[in-house]
């Protein structure tokens, strides 16, 4: 059967909305009779497309066995008998039309002491969201969120309104043409946005984005080359709750509205986070970044940077000295994100060597099922197998135990033929 972890995360189309959930999350809104499309390998000429999902399957708890690859340590937690991709030996010749695959349960894959002479798996390059191109304001914007996540927190109001302060906030109110309930609901419980921010960031014109769109406070001097930034300004609070959730480094993340604005807003989103917590090695062409344990934000970083076609290499979390006056261990996540491809690709797809196969232990298991794809002039199948992308890994569609009698049968032929 083709089991994989309720919690992988994929990106899924939810009644023509974008946005990135685990195929538990699916199985449910499955259940609530919400339409499902999911990014789906649809050709041999690496085309992927968004196909509708069929059936959301539960398989109970399985036990599972976890897929790391070597460079990009992405990973994929599958039952042993799951088909997966695996990597055609002229897929880079650089002469081919169509993608060569060989197709392996992942109990047959090879796996020893040597990661370079494992087998091999194909990944995507890039998420085809079909979204506006955007404009420099959206980058804008989207670098001013981004900034925030890295930088930035929250001050809740905590005083009670008086007559006074009523009245006068109902006279604001009149000024906007609402009511006084709309115009204390449009306040919010937020009073300000504070970033902590550094000499560079002034140097590097990253404060001149945000001034260019949002009032800011004078800047508060707290260390040598350090400063608190404020902004009252409720464009700004209302662009953050409307776009993020959370407010402090271990719950802040977006939301999944960011992935259906345009282009421009996603690439400002993930630049302004790299400005703020990300550390450009200049040697090797990537950004290095370290956070502390919030997985959805963790997530976020991959999705964003695989929509936007980036190379993401996560690494194991790492036990760090973090405090100040006290200083105190806790654990960290890292990970490095290259805006250019440094691997040889073909037809939307790289190769990686799998580092490891090892037991995942027992999990709630799931599976989609996609409907059949047709040509235009006849209902027989362009495609006899289809695969989700879930973090990139090409994974199939197949429900059902394959005998092995029959096993050659039941998979499909290589694409080139």
């Amino acid at each position: 059967m083709n089991a994989l972890s309720g919690d992988t995360y994929l990106f899924a189309e939810i009644d023509g909305k974008y946005g990135v959930y685990t195929l538990k999350e699916l199985y449910e809104l499955h259940k609530q009779g919400q339409k499902i499309k999911v990014p789906t390998l649809i050709d041999e000429r690496g085309n992927i497309d968004w196909v509708e999902v069929e059936d959301v399957v539960s398989f109970g708890k399985q036990r599972l066995k976890r897929i790391t690859l070597a460079t990009t340590r992405l990973y994929a937690e599958l039952y042993e008998d799951a088909i997966i991709s695996a990597f055609g030996s002229d897929l880079f010749s650089g002469k081919e039309e169509k993608i060569i695959l060989k197709f392996k349960h992942v109990n047959e894959l090879k796996n020893i002491q040597d990661p370079r002479c494992n087998s091999s798996l194909l990944l995507t390059t890039r998420i085809p969201l079909n979204i506006p191109e955007g404009t420099q304001n959206d980058w804008e914007l989207g670098f001013a969120l981004g900034f925030w996540v890295a930088e930035g927190n929250f001050h809740k109001r905590k005083r009670k309104n008086t007559k006074q302060s009523l009245a006068k906030l109902n006279w604001h109110a009149k000024q906007k043409g609402m009511t006084l309930e709309e115009y204390l609901e449009y306040m919010t419980d937020v009073a300000e946005v504070f970033l902590t921010v550094g000499e560079n960031d002034f140097e590097r014109k990253y404060i001149d984005i945000l001034q260019k769109h949002f009032k800011l406070l004078k800047p508060l001097k707290v260390s040598k080359n350090g400063y608190l930034l404020c902004s009252t300004d409720l464009n700004y609070i209302h662009l953050i709750m409307k776009y993020t959730e959370g407010h402090t480094s271990h719950d802040k993340h977006v939301k999944n509205e960011v992935y259906n604005y345009s282009w421009k807003m996603l690439e400002g989103i993930l630049d302004g986070f790299l400005s703020g917590d990300g550390n450009y090695v200049k040697m090797y062409d990537l950004f290095q970044i370290q956070i502390t344990t919030n997985n959805l934000l963790y997530n976020d970083l991959v999705f964003l940077s695989k929509s936007l076609g980036y190379d993401v290499h996560l690494r194991k979390a790492v036990y760090a000295m973090g405090g100040f006056a006290n200083s105190k261990f806790y654990w960290s996540l890292k990970l490095g994100i290259f805006k250019t491809y440094h691997r040889r690709s073909a037809l939307g797809l790289v190769k990686e060597h799998i580092k490891s196969v090892e037991d995942a232990g027992e999990q709630e298991a799931y599976n989609l099922v996609l409907k059949p794809i047709y040509s235009e002039n006849n209902k027989r199948a362009i495609f006899n197998h289809l695969f989700i992308t879930a973090f990139g890994f090409l994974l199939s569609d197949a429900v059902k135990v394959l005998d092995r009698s029959v096993l050659s049968s039941s998979l499909p032929v290589p694409l080139s033929s």
